[in-house]
């Protein structure tokens, strides 16, 4: 056009060529713009393939921040994702969960304000928004939280798009640019086609997470379903073979043992207690107090209560503290369905023990047997005949125990020392207002200071114990059952209730009560330490204690009527308190030990006249004879 004016063009030429320029700026244009369009579209397209790429949701966020802070060539880029468990006045809040760009102030999960700036008009329209300088701009609600955000950042222009999935708004896609800048519709609609593409792939990985949670719910259900199956099946399998156990009648043993094999563990039959009465395989030692407390427990729930990890016990009969317990250690690391088998177990043995009970008419007759035995029967050689016709036999000795509480033999006590009797394989009888226990066992004392305390712990009051035996024989029984009462009755004639004792702990008392005076075994017990001193080592022990307590205890008076130093009066009586013990000069055992030094007086000068009495008579001596002759 400049070389046309200056060669003298006329005027048409001159609006031909003014066409034909405006004609080409027009095609460089449009050229221009196709060739940006392709590059934009080659770059949704390139982030649509890495928005599909992405497995994470926080990979696809970055992703997102950086396509759009790239695509549209601002400073930083936003992606803010609406959670409906951010509630703030009945509204739901919305977290930044990615950040693109140079971003200080704004990190991952910055939690912005429900309503207000361009993020709220975002949310409200489902609409984009923006502004070449925020700070400056009043035509939206401006937040203080959101402009110390943007003042903070240095932020001047800002876009904010949806991010939606049909009609439902799952975020909002922020751009911002630090300088001031007019944003054409062109960047915008780019912008949201970006959010667009994002959205599809946010809510298509929201989907496949949401997938892998159902399938791996879906997987549990179907492992907890076999393990259940495979539990019923290992329950059925036990039951029947326990109930084919206890339908053989193969006893408490058996049904323990294929339990325990099956468990994994050691089972045991105990009592309220905790004590043992039938045991198969190894349990570990557990604290009786604990076991009482987890039986108690048990009892209540009617479910397996730990005793300790891997030790369990059940209650045969649910809400019944007195009809024992089954218990099962099968260690700290057994599988966890082993614990439902447990009730199954209790409840097969609870059956057993109640047949044997509703077949117990052979045990009511030696309950009868035993009561009659103990109530001073007519005829011993009829029970003689009934012991032999009952096949009760006495394979080890047995010791009685006649127990009594404040007021005599309550109703609990009855019951409790029944069911004593039964976790030890005895019997019970009330007699005379007292509860008579036949329980086997050799040493009456340890047998009393046994059952004393659990019966005290059961009843709920101090219960005093006489005892007496063992006895052997179905004869000694009544012997011994009558010694033992005696017993109780002096303990209680002495003050000693809630104690226990036989006719050994009573001294002479014991002795007088008992139905062979055994004087022999009362010096033994009494003195006989001192006795077995002197005789080994030849010493003056036993004259000494005599004289020192004929002489009132007196050490001086006793040297006197020794002739001897009182220091030596004062060694002997040192080492006599070594070998009595410390106790020996109470007023009880100086009673007891004067009784058996006259008593072991009277033996020996017996002893030496009889030894006298047996000898031959001694002929003369014949010098004697001689002499006499001559003097005569």
């Amino acid at each position: 056009m400049a070389r046309a004016e200056r060669a003298g063009a006329d005027e048409e030429r001159m609006r031909r060529l003014e066409r034909f320029n405006r004609l080409a700026l027009t095609a460089q244009s449009m050229i221009e713009y196709r060739r940006d369009r392709e590059a934009e579209l080659a770059a949704l397209v390139d982030a649509a393939h890495e928005f599909v790429a992405a497995q994470q949701y926080k990979d696809l966020l970055e992703s997102v921040a950086r396509r759009a802070r790239l695509l549209l060539k601002l400073d930083v880029a936003y992606v803010s994702l609406h959670q409906e468990d951010l509630h703030h006045e009945d509204r739901p809040g919305t977290v930044v969960l990615s950040a693109d760009g140079n971003a200080v102030k704004v990190a991952d999960s910055y939690r912005l304000p429900a309503d207000g700036g361009l993020g709220g008009m975002v949310r409200t329209c489902h609409a984009p928004f923006w502004t070449p300088d925020y700070l400056g701009d009043s035509s939206f609600v401006h937040v203080e939280t959101v402009d110390d955000i943007v003042r903070a950042e240095g932020l001047r222009a800002v876009l904010a798009v949806p991010l939606c999935v049909g009609d439902d708004s799952v975020g909002v896609l922020y751009v911002a640019d630090r300088q001031v800048r007019h944003l054409t519709p062109n960047e915008v609609t780019l912008l949201c086609s970006l959010a667009d593409l994002a959205a599809v792939a946010i809510e298509r990985i929201r989907l496949v997470e949401e997938l892998r949670d159902t399938i791996g719910r879906l997987r549990e259900d179907v492992g907890e379903a076999r393990a259940a199956l495979a539990g019923t099946r290992r329950s059925a399998d036990l039951q029947s073979h326990l109930i084919t156990q206890v339908l053989e009648r193969r006893g408490a043993d058996a049904l323990l043992a294929a339990a325990a094999e099956s468990l994994g563990g050691g089972t045991s039959l105990c009592s309220p207690l905790g004590r043992p009465l039938a045991e198969y395989g190894n349990l570990r030692p557990v604290a009786p107090a604990d076991l009482r407390a987890a039986c108690r427990r048990a009892a209540e729930t009617g479910r397996p209560t730990p005793v300790a990890p891997g030790y369990w016990t059940v209650p045969l009969y649910p809400g019944e503290y007195n009809a024992g317990f089954l218990l099962t250690d099968v260690g700290p690391e057994a599988d966890h369905t082993v614990v439902p088998l447990l009730p199954m177990v209790a409840r097969t043995l609870a059956l057993h023990l109640r047949i044997q009970r509703n077949d117990s008419t052979k045990a009511q007759s030696h309950q009868d047997f035993f009561d009659d035995l103990v109530g001073a029967p007519r005829s011993p050689a009829l029970l003689r005949e009934r012991a032999l016709l009952f096949s009760l036999s006495f394979r080890r000795p047995h010791v009685v125990l006649v127990a009594s509480g404040p007021h005599g033999a309550s109703a609990r006590l009855e019951s409790s020392g029944a069911d004593y009797a039964k976790e030890l394989g005895g019997l019970c009888s009330v007699r005379d207002g007292a509860v008579v226990l036949l329980l086997p066992g050799d040493d009456p004392v340890a047998v009393a200071q046994t059952a004393a305390p659990e019966l005290t712990d059961r009843v709920g009051h101090p219960v005093t114990v006489g005892a007496a035996g063992p006895a052997s024989t179905v004869d000694g029984i009544s012997d011994a059952h009558r010694e033992a009462a005696q017993c109780l009755e002096t303990l209680r004639a002495l003050g000693g209730d809630g104690g226990t004792a036989c006719a050994s702990d009573l001294g002479f008392l014991g002795m007088l009560l008992a139905e062979e005076n055994d004087v022999p075994g009362y010096i033994k017990t009494t003195i006989g330490p001192v006795i077995d001193y002197d005789t080994h080592r030849f010493t003056d022990l036993i004259p000494t204690l005599r004289v020192y307590l004929e002489s009132g205890r007196s050490p001086t008076r006793a040297a006197e009527t020794l002739r001897v130093h009182p220091n030596t009066v004062s060694r002997r009586l040192e080492r006599i308190g070594q070998l009595l013990g410390e106790d020996w000069q109470g007023p009880e055992r100086v009673l007891d030990i004067q009784l058996a030094l006259r008593l072991y007086q009277v033996r020996s000068a017996l002893s030496s006249r009889s030894a006298s009495a047996s000898l031959p008579p001694r002929p003369a001596p014949a010098s004697r004879t001689v002499l006499g002759s001559q003097r005569e």
